[in-house]
C-alpha cells in the first residue's frame, strides 16, 4: 500500500495536535485522511467506515487509546496499522502488540519519526526485512536448542504481522538482537536480527520485532502471513 492510497484516521483530544498531523498527512500525499477527539468518536467513524491506519493518543477524555484498541478487537475490526502516540510509559507493550499496535512514539517527536513509523507500517510485507543491521546486535538467542546443543523442533513458536513471541532460554535484555530459530516440521530454520519488545520474567517468554531476515526464512515468513493474516503484530504466547 501507498500512503496516497492508505485510509489515515487520526485521534487526538488536542485540536491543534490532530489538525497538524491531518495536515501534514495531506500534504505528504494522502488524500483520505480523518480526525477524531476521542476513542469514542473514532469507535463510531471506524463502525461507518473502514480505515487502513490509526494514529492514536494514549491519554484521551471519554474513550482513551488503550481502550479504543481493546474496543477494536473485541469488535473484530481489522485495523492494518495502529501507531501509539503518548507521553506516558505506563502501558503494557505484550498487550499491545498482540493487539495490533505495530509503533509507540513518544511526544514530543519528530514528523520525521511519524513517517518512518508510517510508511513501515504499510509497507507491502515482501519488500521488508531484506537488509542487516548496520551496527550487528551484540546480544543473540537460539530458540529451538536444547542445552547439549541438539536442534530441537520450535514448537512454541507464534508469528505475528512484524514480529513472534517464543520461551526464551535465556534472560535477554531490550533491544537489538540475532536470533535463530530452528526448524519445525515443514518450516525452514528462521535466522535474522530485530528487537526484544517486550519480557517476561513470569513465565520466560520474549517478544521479538523483525529488522532483517535471512532467505529462505523470510520467504516462509510472508507466505504465512498472507495465508494467516494475523491481528497481531507481536502476538502474546
Amino acid at each position: 500500500m501507498k500512503l496516497t492510497e492508505a485510509r489515515v484516521l487520526v485521534v487526538d483530544d488536542e485540536i491543534s495536535l490532530r489538525e497538524m498531523f491531518a495536515k501534514w498527512l495531506r500534504a505528504s500525499g494522502c488524500a483520505d485522511v480523518r480526525v477524531a477527539a476521542d476513542g469514542e468518536e473514532a469507535l463510531a467513524a471506524i463502525q461507518l467506515a473502514p480505515i487502513d491506519v490509526l494514529i492514536t493518543d494514549v491519554r484521551m477524555p471519554v474513550m482513551d487509546g488503550v481502550t479504543l484498541v481493546r474496543r477494536l478487537a473485541e469488535e473484530g475490526e481489522r485495523v492494518a496499522c495502529i501507531i501509539f502516540v503518548s507521553a506516558f510509559s505506563d502501558i503494557d507493550p505484550r498487550e499491545m502488540y498482540d493487539l495490533g499496535v505495530e509503533a509507540f512514539l513518544a511526544k514530543p517527536f519528530r514528523l520525521e519519526e511519524l513517517a518512518t513509523a508510517l510508511n513501515h507500517a504499510i509497507a507491502d510485507r515482501p519488500t521488508l526485512w531484506r537488509t542487516p543491521m548496520a551496527i550487528p546486535p551484540r546480544q543473540s538467542v537460539c530458540f529451538g536448542a536444547d542445552p547439549d546443543g541438539d536442534d530441537q523442533a520450535t514448537e512454541y513458536l507464534r508469528l505475528g504481522r512484524g514480529g513472534f513471541s517464543a520461551h526464551s532460554p535465556e534472560p535477554l535484555g531490550l533491544g537489538k538482537i540475532a536470533f535463530r530459530c530452528c526448524a519445525s516440521s515443514g518450516q525452514p530454520e528462521l535466522m535474522g536480527q530485530g528487537y526484544v519488545r517486550w519480557r517476561s520474567r513470569v513465565d520466560h517468554t520474549v517478544g521479538i520485532e523483525f529488522a532483517y531476515l535471512d532467505s529462505p526464512g523470510r520467504e516462509w515468513v510472508v507466505e504465512e502471513l498472507f495465508n494467516e493474516s494475523p491481528r497481531s503484530f507481536i502476538p502474546a504466547l
